[in-house]
């Protein structure tokens, strides 16, 4: 359960966090999650973000943290049999199902590695076309 509290400032007492196993730094994408909070109440043009570290952190790490690069997302959409079956008995039959497909991050994802790939794609088919017509 999040809470939704106003808040100007954010102060990290500490950047470390319990993952199950041991003690780790907070990553980029965390660090941005919870530092967001700062000044999103709708009264504040910007937040603050106060954070406190001891002089054993490398600064590094604190750098990483700050202004690292977020892990890419990638879509784990996978349509099982149950969820085809569950969207036409639900909804409006086979429009309902292509819509969710079509709509999806995994499709969004996947059109855009073929559309950056597309020129290479067609190149090599001209490849091919050419080299039929060489060997025939």
């Amino acid at each position: 359960m999040g809470l939704s509290m106003p808040a100007k400032t954010m102060v990290f007492t500490c950047v470390k966090k319990w993952d199950g196993d041991s003690q780790r730094c907070i990553g980029f994408g965390e660090y941005i999650q919870m530092s967001g909070r700062a000044g999103r109440r709708g009264k504040d043009e910007q937040g603050i973000c106060i954070i406190m570290v001891d002089e054993k952190m490398e600064m590094n790490i604190l750098k990483d943290m700050v202004l690292g690069n977020p892990s890419p997302l990638v879509s784990t959409f996978r349509l099982s049999y149950y969820s085809i079956l569950n969207l036409l008995s639900h909804a409006e039959g086979q429009f309902a199902a292509e819509h969710v497909i079509k709509n999806s991050f995994h499709q969004f994802q996947y059109e855009k590695v073929f559309l950056e790939n597309f020129p290479y794609l067609f190149s090599d088919f001209w490849i091919l076309v050419e080299n039929v017509k060489t060997s025939s």
